[in-house]
């Protein structure tokens, strides 16, 4: 606890403040007043507040932040005309541009005056993603920090320090986390003395023989249940027993006997117990009527067929085909836990699939597997990995992958045929075919073996920590507290990237260690202690950069390779920018540069693009809902995934690509960038594999961009139907840089209309028949209507329908169908036809989308959010990226080499 209490005292937020002397006053002319009144305060005033805008108290004066927001707001709404409104009297020209003028030089001065000034700069943790790869870096252990707050939120991102909050709780879960990290590489190194293991599954020599016991049980249970059946119908046919046949079939009116084996005609032999002269069904071996009933039913009435069809299957003698329901499902990979320590292992499955099935079946999943009363029943989580199966029955392919095993994760692996989530919904698809073929759904993937092996030699250099431990464990010359002491010093040095460590933090370390050694442990586990506290300490969890109370100052050359690899990387700057930083060779404009390109290019880039590309189109929506897999069966949890992984291949291109990386392909592109599911998914021919690849598009195609693809569609549904309203706000927002304000208190739900066959487009049109939603809606619904013509799950569709629907979510009465008009227009905007109209006209305001996507860059890399004093800041990074059209990589640049980048 007394350690636990030091860490918790040393943990400090720590901020500065920053200002300029003798600023000049930004005041607007007091003639504006009768502007104002003229003009806004009939909406505006303090007790109407329309928008939440309230004008009549707004001094003329700017002093601080907020009201500095604020007129900017008022200079950006009068310079779009939104404001006043059309039906309202307006200003003349030279009266609203002379009050325009004074405004947005004031705003000048204001920016002057305000820049960090008075703002308070919370000191930026490490987030959960940084956490995890600054482990990984220093340590080459994984954890899994699912555990750790889930930074950001109310529309920042978590990069920001003031939306990062710490508890003490939590500084328990990072000793935890810090010592699981130590152990796990500890234990790493001393499997790698090992060769690695190889553990094999024959499919024909394990599951198709499990199989083949199951079909024997269940025919044996055919056997005793069908005797015993045959007792009970002559039971029921003595004349003794005709009322109290009568008397179920009467209390139980879905009761037909003539329509064997249905579950129907099951149900009476429920109540064989009740007819005199019934067999006892604890002679054929059942618990009662309901135990002799179920283990016909549920299982060699349901499964038999099926299993049998599978196993008289070709080739199932040298490997096994993958079962979508009942019976076994699932291949198993599961050694003994203590033979796979922690590392990472290569996995390979032989496989092929079956000629004539479809293609959206053609993939495999890999899990961590469950099971339910000692059952397989899929996956305990989301599936790790899936991949496409190209081999066929005859000349089947092995795929290949790597795994991570770590401390505390699963030790077992399941690989199944994908499938959704949604059990019922396979099981519903089994019951057709089975009514249609006489055994279930049809097999489309045969395996031929699977082997685990690992684990593997590590690759790349080796971690600071094992330079460390390897460079003094050894060191007999020095005494265990010179030992100690040294490598606590390096490890903490290297933890607290090169940030000197405090001397009487070591020694208090060393303490630590000398406690557990007296306790009775080894060196090497005594010394993991004070190893896992510097894993929880401040110097550690937090981007340590010291700020001045009076003036702003410049980061120095290892505070500027810290910030920069945390801003591209979300993790620790390599030995390459620390040396450059000690030379004092950093900052050097051209240097700089030469390190943001080697950055931008090396794949731990790849977290700038997830990390900040998912926050900034509000990608968290598309884990929202789970998709009705009645309507889209092939939006399970793989396409998700790959559909988010598109939207993330396509900026990380566009990012590296120098030359032709323009950042408004986003808008409007003639590829895409997909892999086998994907193609398989947008029906486009001649992908394969799980790699991503970029393809051409054809002429017309309605892909390519961010608007064709299915991750933006999607989270612009609900999981069963498309969402014009979420889809014309989003573009608002993320496209065209002109988000709309929220939806204010007690707006008029469209689920009145619920019950009316209406089209979609009529739905919504309602919304603007109340004035205080048509504001909005008049901007937002034209923009969802013209893309109507992507589904929920984002597949093209020229029709769509509506069928009202009961509280089970059962259609009901008539569906009506429609062709779809995409046709619309922007408000006090050109008009547009169709889908491809509205993409161009879109593609058309890249200087809107590059700004928004500016502001965004701006708030990730500063840690904190976009504010009013940022105005001068994005017009320079926007100006410098417009010279050269716009590629991605000059926004970043720009970026890094200003002053606020390079400055607390």
């Amino acid at each position: 606890m007394t350690l636990f209490k030091y860490i918790l005292g040393i943990a400090v937020f720590w901020s500065c403040s920053l200002v300029e002397a003798a600023p000049p006053e930004a005041r607007l002319h007091e003639k504006h007043r009768a502007f104002f009144k003229t003009y806004c305060l009939d909406c505006h005033h303090s007790e109407a507040q329309e928008g939440k805008v309230d004008l009549e108290t707004l001094p003329l004066s700017i002093t601080n932040l907020e009201q500095a927001e604020l007129w900017q707001k008022v200079l950006n709404a009068l310079n779009a005309g939104e404001m006043p409104p059309e039906d309202t009297e307006q200003p003349g020209n030279t009266e609203k541009a002379d009050f325009l003028d004074d405004l947005a030089r004031t705003m000048v001065t204001a920016r002057q005056t305000l820049s960090d000034s008075g703002g308070k700069i919370t000191m930026r943790r490490l987030n959960r993603r940084e956490y995890r790869n600054t482990i990984k870096q220093l340590t080459g252990a994984t954890v899994n920090a699912d555990s750790l707050p889930n930074d950001g939120g109310s529309g920042t991102f978590d990069t920001v320090g003031a939306s990062q909050f710490i508890s003490s709780d939590q500084f328990e879960q990072y000793l935890k986390l810090g010592r699981s990290s130590i152990d796990q590489a500890f234990e790493r190194q001393a499997a790698l003395v090992q060769e690695p293991r190889v553990f094999r599954v024959d499919p024909e020599t394990t599951v198709n023989v499990e199989s083949l016991n199951s079909m024997r049980k269940m025919e044996e249970t055919n056997d005793r249940f069908m005797r015993w059946k045959a007792g009970v119908d002559r039971a029921a046919a003595a004349p003794e027993n005709r009322k109290i046949v009568a008397s179920i079939l009467k209390e139980n009116p879905k009761l037909d006997l003539s329509a064997w084996p249905s579950a129907s005609a099951f149900l009476f032999y429920r109540h064989a117990h009740k007819l005199n002269g019934a067999p006892d069904p604890k002679a054929f071996g059942f618990r009662d009527d309901n135990d002799a009933t179920f283990s016909f039913q549920g299982g060699y009435s349901r499964k038999y067929a099926y299993m049998k069809h599978y196993a008289e299957l070709p080739h199932s003698d040298r490997g096994t085909y993958l079962k979508l329901t009942w019976g076994i499902q699932r291949i198993d990979v599961s050694p003994k836990p203590k033979d796979l320590p922690p590392g990472t292992y290569r996995m390979r499955v032989r496989a092929g699939v079956v000629e004539g099935s479809p293609s959206y079946r053609h993939f495999i999943q890999i899990g961590h597997p469950q099971r339910v009363n000692q059952v397989p029943a899929g996956f305990a989580s989301l599936p790790i990995s899936s991949h496409q199966v190209t081999g066929t029955v005859e000349q089947p392919e092995v795929i290949e992958t790597q795994l991570e095993v770590g401390l505390h994760t699963p030790k077992e692996f399941g690989i199944q045929e994908r499938q959704p989530t949604d059990g019922k919904s396979l099981r519903d698809a089994y019951n057709r075919d089975k009514r249609t073929n006489g055994y279930g759904t049809p097999p489309a993937i045969w395996i031929d073996w699977i082997e685990l092996e690992g684990p593997l030699p590590e690759s790349g250099p080796p971690s600071p920590l094992r330079t460390i431990l390897d460079t003094h464990l050894a060191a007999a010359t020095h005494s265990e507290a010179q030992r100690a002491r040294a490598l606590l010093t390096d490890f903490a040095d290297a933890a607290f990237r090169k940030a000197k460590p405090d001397a009487t933090f070591i020694d208090k370390l060393v303490a630590i260690f000398e406690v557990r050694r007296k306790a009775g442990e080894s060196f090497e586990v005594a010394i993991r202690t004070p190893l896992s506290v510097i894993l929880a300490s401040p110097g550690f969890l937090y981007l340590s950069e010291p700020g001045s109370e009076t003036q702003p100052r410049q980061l120095d050359d290892r505070e500027l390779a810290v910030r920069l690899a945390y801003f591209l990387w979300s993790a620790p700057p390599d030995e390459q920018l620390l040396d450059l930083a000690q030379r004092g060779e950093l900052r050097e404009p051209e240097i700089l540069r030469e390190q943001v390109d080697r950055m931008i290019a090396d794949p731990r880039s790849d977290e700038l693009v997830s990390g900040f590309v998912h926050q900034w189109l509000d990608m968290e929506r598309l884990d929202f809902f789970q998709f009705d897999v009645a309507l889209h069966r092939e939006f399970d949890e793989n396409t998700r995934a790959a559909a988010r992984e598109e939207v993330y291949k396509s900026f990380a291109h566009l990012m590296r690509d120098k030359r032709n990386g323009r950042l408004g392909k986003l808008l409007k592109s003639d590829y895409v960038f997909i892999n086998g599911l994907l193609a398989t998914y947008y029906g486009i021919d001649g992908v394969a594999g799980d790699e991503f690849h970029q393809v051409k598009l054809p002429a017309g195609s309605p892909r390519g961009g961010l608007m064709g693809m299915a991750a933006i569609h999607a989270m612009g549904s609900d999981g069963v139907v498309s969402s014009p309203v979420e889809r014309g706000a989003w573009v608002l927002r993320h496209l065209l840089n002109d988000p709309p304000p929220p939806a204010p208190p007690n707006v008029p739900q469209i689920s009145r209309l619920e019950g009316q066959v209406l089209t979609t487009r009529e739905r919504l049109l309602a919304h603007q028949e109340e004035a205080q939603c048509a504001s909005c809606h008049r901007k937002i619904d034209p923009i969802g209507f013209g893309l109507e013509n992507w589904g929920a799950a984002g597949k093209w569709r020229t029709e769509d329908s509506y069928q009202v629907r009961d509280g089970k979510g059962r259609g009901v009465g008539k569906r009506r169908t429609w062709a779809i008009d995409a046709s619309g227009a922007f408000h006090k905007g050109p008009e547009f036809n169709d889908y491809h109209e509205l993409r161009d006209l879109i593609a058309q305001r890249e200087e809107d989308f590059a700004r928004g996507f500016t502001e965004h860059l701006i708030e990730y890399a500063l840690g904190r959010p976009f504010g009013f004093t940022d105005e001068d800041l994005a017009n320079d990074i926007v100006r410098a990226a417009q010279s050269k059209e716009f590629p991605v990589s000059e926004f970043i640049h720009a970026l890094v080499q200003s002053r606020p980048f390079q400055s607390k």
